[in-house]
């Protein structure tokens, strides 16, 4: 899966649940991806620093580089 494709689908893993919560309470129909996006950007900060805690490789190793990308995409969304 490409950084871009793994993007799009953690913003809509989370956009579900945001909207599942929602409407759970009542609150609305529609909810802001910006909502999603902070959420994903969450989730692949945490990978990111568990990466660094557990490897010597930091910035060489190819599954880092892979999340720093899909953070990009992410951003770029």
């Amino acid at each position: 899966m490409t950084p871009k494709e793994k993007a799009k689908e953690l913003i809509y893993k989370f956009s579900e649940h945001i909207v599942t919560i929602y409407e759970l309470e009542g609150l609305v129909e529609h909810v802001d991806s910006s909502k999603a996006k902070g959420h994903a950007l969450v989730a692949v900060d945490e990978l990111i620093k568990i990466h660094y805690l557990l490897t010597t490789t930091h910035d060489t190793s190819p599954s880092i580089n892979y999340w720093k990308e899909v953070k990009k995409e992410i951003q770029k969304l």
